[in-house]
């Protein structure tokens, strides 16, 4: 018996950044908050530099576990949603540096 998967693409709203607040650290460049039509404000993703390449991290919350801080994303996105906002963000922050 095969399983067929099908992936299908569930958001096809408009992506909006709403605001970029620059932020002073090594890693960590910005912070932005962004609009996805017919779900909502998405705040805290995180706009980092990575081996000289500008990337976004989801918004996430630390935990301690065993007296160790954790960290763990607050929201998951379909991945080529995922792609299509940190596009969009990416763009954004090139314009405003």
């Amino acid at each position: 018996m095969r399983i067929k998967k099908e992936v299908l693409t569930v958001f096809e709203g408009k992506i909006k950044v709403l605001e970029i607040e620059k932020i002073d650290h090594p890693k960590i460049a910005g912070i932005t908050t962004i609009y996805l039509q017919d779900i909502g404000k998405i705040s805290g993703i995180k706009i980092v530099h990575i081996n000289g390449e500008v990337k976004c991290e989801p918004p996430n919350r630390s935990f301690v576990d065993n007296g160790i801080r954790k960290w763990q994303n607050v929201f998951s996105f379909e991945r080529d949603l995922w792609d299509k906002i940190q596009e969009k963000i990416v763009k954004e922050w090139q314009k405003c540096r």
